[in-house]
């Protein structure tokens, strides 16, 4: 066996030491996260695209960042399947995520395929930097019933307009995601979620010529929801989040990134931890 193969196996079952090592000790989350690379300009061609992730959570907050319901156990995993076509200046993706959703504390659980994502870029003519502005549909194509507490989908549409951002400068690579979401109405509970400010931010330091580390920070403000056409006052979500990933391109072909982050700062919305990986695979 080549050193370089041993190695490879060697970086590989230190990043599932490191899952496991996470989860049980529960230190890191957020619900949304920007990759290492992910508004990188790659070759023409096909890119098979891996995430699979975890988010577990106990509480969830109130307007005023209490804790409005705690022992939740709930649990979200899965694998988002990705597929992505490169041109000299367009990206074309599309993500099916599959996997479940468990909320112990109502005995309720629902999974499957979840809402099928759909994105379209145009890398911009710009030297100083990677420039990527995409626009982004979101198909309610999950599970979801109104009855059943926990659900895999949202039960609604989503369209957004995403602007990524990269910058190498030496061995220190920025990676940030700036996107505003509209968020439709949902048919079945005639409740319509706030539209969605978020930023995401990634710096990574060149430790050695295949592994990539360093912090990142995330945040997420939401305006108030609407139910039956009504405002519902103080509605509106936010979460600040902070974490950080491990990259490593020392394979032949694929790429691999670890994440995690921990929701630090909640308004109205879930409190807990997220895991997850990005496995890039070009064709």
């Amino acid at each position: 066996m080549s050193v370089r193969c041993t190695r490879n196996r060697i970086v590989l079952w230190a990043l599932l030491v490191g899952i496991c090592a996470i989860t049980v000790f529960g230190t890191v989350s957020v619900s949304h996260a920007v990759n290492y690379g992910a508004g990188a300009k790659l070759p023409p061609g096909l890119v098979l695209n891996l995430y699979p992730n975890y988010y577990h959570a106990e509480k969830r907050t109130n307007r005023q960042g209490d804790a409005a319901v705690e022992n939740l156990g709930l649990h979200r995993y899965g694998l988002a399947i990705g597929a992505s076509w490169y041109t000299d200046t367009w990206v074309f993706n599309t993500v099916i995520p599959t996997g479940n959703l468990e909320l112990t504390s109502r005995q309720s659980a629902s999974g499957g395929i979840g809402d099928i994502q759909l994105r379209a870029g145009y890398f911009l003519p710009v030297d100083a930097l990677t420039v990527l502005p995409v626009l982004f549909v979101k198909a309610p194509s999950g599970q979801y019933d109104p009855k059943r507490p926990a659900n895999y989908g949202d039960g609604q549409l989503d369209l957004a307009a995403e602007l990524y951002l990269r910058k190498p400068v030496g061995s220190l690579s920025l990676d940030a995601l700036i996107k505003y979401s509209v968020r439709f109405r949902n048919p079945d509970s005639d409740t319509t979620p706030g539209n969605e400010f978020i930023l995401e931010t990634l710096a990574t330091w060149k430790v050695s010529d295949t592994l990539l580390v360093g912090p990142a920070v995330n945040f997420t403000i939401g305006s108030d929801s609407k139910r039956k056409g009504a405002v519902m006052e103080d509605s509106g979500l936010i979460r600040l989040a902070a974490g950080g990933e491990v990259y490593y391109r020392g394979f032949s072909k694929a790429k691999l990134s670890l994440a995690a982050y921990q929701d630090v700062v909640t308004r109205n919305t879930f409190e807990g931890l997220m895991l997850l990986s990005r496995i890039v695979i070009p064709f």
